[in-house]
């Protein structure tokens, strides 16, 4: 696990916070720390404490093996990925924590070694279904599930793009990936996008399959993006055959488009594919109305299935 690389400790390691979404409240974290402090004032606990420069992005716990969990452990606490309101709250008491106990180890991590450090542990979690109690999903067959067919339309909307001049470079986020399948595409194009989706039997799916990097792989709602990265956060925002874009549930994917532009850079690539005309005219016309220059491209074939119709623009100026 990339942790144990980064932290050079051989233990296991368990988040306080049971998913990368809690990590952004921290609601567990700030409870526990306020009783570790007493121990710490009583010099009981060991810790190692995780920076970069003189920013603290979290601490460690030992925890020593017992009747209860037979195992030696640490408990990571992190305040990395927390909105600023209870990012602060955990600062003041890792600083309190800290002033009481010397850490008795100082390990510095970049803080997108530590975010790719946090979003495989997650993915580990849930692929080894500790997050999703009583699954009785079974593993498929990498063949049963993935299509060759729909990797090449991927491959064939950016050689459009190339013509275009549209081509995506920089940080790119995939916004509802599903299992992978479009990512398997992206990946063999030489891209390495941070994928999110909502679904976590599709990411638990795409893990399983070795289809979807777990360093790089976060459940997530892509009706919230605004609320994990800042403004202007990635030079390409994408999503492929979308689901099922209709008159009576457009708000929902119009909010999707809000969010994803939110978090494009200005002049960063905007491209998402649909099954149907319609569909990609109600996208086209909130992107448009969101500062999208871009236009419909006509991706039509014989089968009529996949990435028939895409929307590919760039997000201007306020």
């Amino acid at each position: 696990m990339l942790l144990q690389e980064l932290l050079g400790i051989d233990e296991e390691i368990y988040f306080v916070e049971e998913s990368y979404l809690a990590q952004r409240t921290l609601k567990r974290t700030l409870d526990y720390l306020k009783g570790v402090r007493k121990f710490a004032e009583e010099g009981q606990i060991r810790l190692l404490r995780v920076r970069e420069g003189e920013h603290t992005f979290g601490i460690l716990v030992f925890n020593q093996a017992d009747e209860e969990v037979p195992v030696n452990f640490w408990s990571v606490f992190t305040g990395a990925l927390a909105e600023t309101r209870s990012k602060k709250d955990f600062e003041v008491l890792m600083d309190s924590l800290l002033a009481f106990n010397l850490p008795e180890k100082d390990i510095e991590v970049s803080s997108e070694s530590w975010r790719d450090a946090v979003n495989e542990y997650y993915s580990l979690m849930l692929v080894n279904r500790n997050l999703c109690e009583g699954c009785s999903v079974k593993p498929e067959s990498y063949e049963s599930v993935f299509s060759e067919n729909r990797v090449r339309r991927v491959a064939e909307v950016f050689d459009i793009l190339q013509e275009k001049g549209f081509y995506p470079e920089g940080k790119v986020l995939e916004v509802c990936c599903g299992n992978g399948m479009s990512t398997i595409a992206l990946y063999r194009l030489g891209l390495d996008p941070l994928a999110v989706e909502i679904n976590k039997c599709a990411v638990c799916q795409g893990l399983e399959q070795g289809v979807l990097n777990p360093r790089k792989t976060i459940v997530m709602d892509a009706t919230t993006l605004s609320r994990y990265f800042e403004p202007g956060s990635f030079d390409a925002v994408m999503g492929f055959m979308l689901g099922l874009v209709y008159e009576f549930n457009k708000e929902l994917w119009i909010g999707i488009m809000r969010e994803a532009v939110s978090v494009a850079k200005e002049g960063g690539l905007i491209l998402f594919t649909v099954s149907s005309k319609p569909e990609i005219e109600i996208l086209a016309r909130a992107l448009l109305r969101m500062g999208v220059e871009g236009e419909i491209v006509d991706n039509t074939d014989s089968e009529g299935t996949y990435d028939q119709w895409f929307f590919v623009g760039r997000k201007q100026k306020a």
